[in-house]
């Protein structure tokens, strides 16, 4: 089903069924599809992560201070690319399937993965044993995720943020209106498929009332993919990212 405009919910069961049988279907020639999917396109995927990467990796402004947290971390995409003197690396999804590859995949004593939601990223913190972090991914979250608990991840994580950090949110948005899919079969996916696509304004309501009324600013914002159209084979969406800071 495709819903527009309307605010409905996604079924948070069917989603975590979806990335099963994602996980199922994980390659070592072609990891990264998993969470990109374009499963019989490896160039694509390729290009999109190489151009996803070198755009938004300088605007983290990493360090060898930096403790990054990646919630709705998947099998660890972004952790391949952290340079090797960051202070630590530490990602969550909620995926145990998507945690297990990661934890085969990365070896690096300052990286380290847990299952959890992102809803309750302050819990998963505790329970991990981690303190505060300067730096924050939320890379392709927002989507899964129901209006209340986009809500609380984001009261969460400014709580969570250390006094200066910087904060990278990529989602992919509506272009024009929210668009939600409902338990809809994709043909691409073989299999049913549940996500919201909220407007680049949505977005923004959701981070005034957590992050920019609490200091932090937007620093940059725009489409990933603007130089490049052909990376972006979607009419009713588009990839968008805000780099944040206080």
């Amino acid at each position: 089903m495709r819903i527009k405009k309307d605010i409905t919910n996604i079924d948070y069961t069917r989603t975590k069924s979806f990335f099963q049988n994602r996980a199922s279907k994980y390659r070592e020639d072609n990891p990264y599809s998993v969470t990109m999917y374009q499963d019989n396109n490896a160039d694509l995927v390729r290009m999109r992560n190489e151009k996803e990467m070198n755009k938004l990796i300088p605007r983290l402004k990493l360090s060898k201070d930096s403790k990054v947290l990646d919630i709705a971390c998947g099998i660890g995409r972004w952790a391949d690319r952290m340079p090797e003197d960051i202070r630590e690396y530490f990602g969550v999804d909620f995926s145990d399937e998507l945690v297990s590859i990661a934890n085969k995949r990365n070896h690096r004593d300052n990286i380290s993965f847990a299952q959890g939601a992102a809803s309750e990223i302050e819990e998963v913190l505790k329970e991990s044993g981690k303190g505060k972090f300067n730096r924050a991914l939320l890379i392709g979250i927002l989507m899964y995720l129901n209006e209340a608990d986009v809500k609380a991840m984001f009261e969460q994580l400014e709580r969570v943020c250390a006094e200066h950090a910087v904060i990278c949110v990529r989602e992919p948005i509506g272009l024009g209106e929210r668009l939600t899919l409902q338990n809809f079969y994709s043909d691409e996916l073989k299999d049913d498929y549940n996500a919201i696509y909220r407007t680049r304004d949505e977005i923004i309501g959701f981070l005034q009332k957590s992050l920019l009324d609490n200091g932090f600013e937007i620093k940059e914002e725009g489409f990933l993919f603007d130089e490049d159209q052909t990376l972006n084979n979607r009419k009713e969406t588009a990839q968008y990212y805000f780099i944040l800071e206080r």
